[in-house]
C-alpha cells in the first residue's frame, strides 16, 4: 500500500517589524513553463488566521492583522508543493507586515521515515527550514529560519499542526519566536476542499 504523505503547509507567516503575518520575503516564487506535473492528490484549504501578540507577558489579540487565506496543494510521491493566498480586509491594517494581498511558495521534501516519525526538509520564499510529522501527517510540527534583519523581533517560525483529514479541518498555530521567546502567533482554522463534479449546477435560482 503506497505510503500516505499528506501534509499541508498552511500559514507560514512572517512580519516585518510589527503586527502579525508575512511581512518578510527571502525568496521568489520559482517559474516553470507549462502546466504542473499529475500529482497524486490535489486539494485546495480555504481558511481564517486570527493574530496575537505577547504584551506585558499576555497575549493579545490584533484583530488588524487577521486574515483570509487559500492553499493550493499538490502532494507527490517523494515531495508536495504548495501555494498560499493570503488577504487582509481589516480596515484598521496599517500595512507594517506588507501589502493586504500576498502570495508564498513552499515545498516539503520527505525523508526516510524512522519508524512512525517522517522527516522534512523545506524549501520556501519565506526561507529554508526543516520538520518532522508521524507518517500519516496528522500531526507535524515545522521550524523555519528567514534570512531577516538581527534587529527584526524575531528570527524563527514554529509551526504546530492537526489534521483532521475525516472532517475536512485543519488547525494550526504559528509562533513567530525570537531564539526561545514567543513574540507573535498566529490561530489559523481551515476547511478542506478536494476536486468534484456537480451533477447539476449548484447555485440555480
Amino acid at each position: 500500500m503506497k505510503r500516505l504523505i499528506t501534509a499541508v503547509f498552511v500559514a507560514a507567516s512572517a512580519m516585518a517589524s510589527t503586527g502579525c503575518g508575512p511581512g518578510t520575503v527571502t525568496g521568489v516564487l520559482p517559474t516553470r513553463a507549462g502546466p504542473p506535473a499529475p500529482a497524486e492528490a490535489t486539494l485546495v484549504w480555504v481558511g481564517f488566521g486570527e493574530c496575537e501578540r505577547l504584551e506585558n507577558g499576555a497575549w493579545v489579540r490584533r484583530p488588524e492583522f487577521d486574515y483570509e487565506f487559500t492553499v493550493e496543494q499538490r502532494r507527490y510521491a517523494g515531495h508536495w508543493e504548495s501555494v498560499k493566498h493570503m488577504r487582509r480586509r481589516h480596515p484598521g491594517y496599517d500595512g507594517s507586515a506588507g501589502p493586504r494581498e500576498q502570495t508564498f511558495h513552499f515545498n516539503l521534501e520527505m525523508g526516510t521515515p524512522a519508524g512512525e516519525t517522517l522527516p522534512i526538509r523545506i524549501t520556501s520564499t519565506l526561507g529554508p527550514g526543516e520538520g518532522q510529522a508521524d507518517r500519516a501527517f496528522r500531526r507535524a510540527s515545522l521550524v523555519f529560519h528567514p534570512d531577516i534583519s538581527a534587529f527584526a523581533p524575531f528570527d524563527t517560525y514554529r509551526i504546530a499542526q492537526t489534521y483532521g483529514y475525516e472532517t475536512g479541518l485543519l488547525e494550526e498555530t504559528v509562533s513567530l519566536d525570537k531564539g526561545e521567546s514567543p513574540w507573535v502567533r498566529n490561530q489559523e482554522k481551515a476547511t478542506l476542499f478536494s476536486a468534484h463534479t456537480f451533477s447539476s449546477p449548484p447555485t440555480t435560482r
